[in-house]
C-alpha cells in the first residue's frame, strides 16, 4: 500500500474509533498526516468514504491476523483452542477496532454492508473455523451437530465484550484488579468455554436445552 494512503488510514481509523462518524472531523485528520484535507478528498471521495475505507482497513488487518497461524498442523482440540486465544488477543491488542464495529452497529451496519472484500475475508476466517470443526468431528473429539458460526458467534461475543465493556465491567466488580491477569485469566475460561461447547461428550445435554427452547419436554 502507498504510504500516503497507510498513513492517512491509521489517522483516520483512530479519529473515527474515538468520535464516531458524526463527530470525527476530516480537517482533524488531514492535520495528523502527511496530505491536505484537499487529497483526502481526492482519494476518497468524502468523509463517510474516508470513514468506509477505515472500517475495511481495520476489519482486514484482524481477519487477515486471524488466518495466519498454522492451525492445520495441530490436533483438532489443540487448533481450537489456539484460535480462540487468538481471536481473543486479537480483540484485546485491537480496541480501536472493538470502537469502530460498536460505532458501525449504531449506524446499522450500512457500510460494512457494501464492504465485499471484508465479507469475504470474515467468511474465509469462518472457513478456517470450520475446518478445525470438521477435523474434530471425524476424529470423533467433537459433536457432530455444531453450526461453525454458532461456535464463532460465541467466540467474537465472549472476546468482543472484555474490551467493549471493560471500563464497566472492572468498575464493578474488578476494581483495582490487575488487568493484565484480568485478562489472561479471561482468556484461559473463553477457550475453556468453547473446547466445553463442542466436545461430544456435552451434546445430550445441549440437544436437551435445544428441544426445551422449542417446547419439547422428551427430556428429564
Amino acid at each position: 500500500m502507498d504510504p500516503v494512503i497507510r498513513n492517512i488510514l491509521d489517522v483516520a481509523v483512530a479519529e473515527f474509533a474515538e468520535h464516531g462518524l458524526a463527530g470525527a472531523r476530516v480537517d482533524a485528520i488531514a492535520a495528523r498526516t502527511r496530505t491536505s484535507k484537499r487529497m483526502l478528498y481526492y482519494h476518497f471521495g468524502s468523509k463517510e468514504g474516508l470513514y468506509a475505507a477505515a472500517l475495511a482497513d481495520a476489519y482486514a488487518g484482524v481477519r487477515t491476523a486471524l488466518e495466519q497461524p498454522d492451525y492445520e498442523s495441530l490436533p483438532p482440540a489443540a487448533a481450537l483452542g489456539a484460535y480462540v486465544g487468538h481471536l481473543f488477543d486479537l480483540h484485546l491488542k485491537s480496541p480501536q477496532f472493538v470502537r469502530l464495529v460498536m460505532g458501525e452497529n449504531l449506524l446499522g451496519g450500512r457500510f460494512i454492508e457494501s464492504a465485499e472484500s471484508v465479507r469475504q475475508m470474515s467468511h474465509r476466517s469462518l472457513e478456517t473455523l470450520a475446518r478445525i470443526v470438521q477435523r474434530g468431528q471425524r476424529s470423533g473429539e467433537f459433536r457432530g451437530d455444531l453450526e461453525p458460526l454458532d461456535i464463532y458467534a460465541n467466540i467474537v461475543g465472549l472476546s468482543f465484550h472484555f474490551v467493549s465493556n471493560r471500563q464497566t465491567f472492572s468498575a464493578l466488580f474488578e476494581a483495582g484488579a490487575d488487568v493484565r491477569l484480568v485478562a489472561e485469566r479471561r482468556r484461559a475460561v473463553v477457550i475453556d468455554t468453547i473446547d466445553r461447547q463442542i466436545r461430544t461428550d456435552t451434546a445430550a445435554g445441549l440437544a436437551c436445552r435445544l428441544d426445551a427452547a422449542r417446547g419439547s419436554d422428551r427430556c428429564p
